[in-house]
């Protein structure tokens, strides 16, 4: 049991790691553009949106990979596109329930969905840091 705990914590530190790594290239470009082309954003901001939403989904996608591949490794599930889906279900906290894990892996299973819910918390505090800089600038007053 204290293997398995180890193990989904070292998971959710592998996601916070995959999560701070995109927060922090994608926060730095769009500095970037905010110094170089604010009007570029000012004009497209709805463009900028989506894209910046798409660019944090990634990180989520590889946050459910990783998780898939740890149970498709360790024999958890039979194949890995049956962990891809129990992992996307889990961790977007669905929970359909129409695979699930043996006892002895169900705690795993609920340290994944934490980790879903923390990484969904954060990539939305991201999109709204972004939305507020694009459509309520300070002196811009609400478009």
């Amino acid at each position: 049991m204290l293997v398995r705990l180890f193990i989904a914590a070292a998971l959710i530190a592998a996601t916070v790691a995959i999560q701070a790594i995109f927060m922090s290239a994608g926060l730095s470009i769009f500095r970037r553009m905010e110094a170089r082309h604010p009007d570029y954003l000012r004009r497209n901001a709805t463009l900028v949106t989506v894209v910046w939403i798409i660019y944090l989904l990634v990180p989520v996608m590889l946050d459910v990979i990783l998780w898939a591949l740890f149970f498709t490794i360790f024999g958890v599930l039979p194949s890995f596109e049956d962990a891809a889906y129990f992992s996307t279900v889990t961790f977007t906290t669905v929970g359909y329930g129409d695979i699930v894990l043996g006892k002895e892996w169900r705690q795993v299973a609920v340290f994944e969905a934490v980790n879903g819910w923390i990484i969904f918390g954060w990539a939305t505090a991201l999109m709204m840091a972004v939305i507020q800089r694009l459509y309520f600038r300070s002196g811009d007053g609400d478009r």
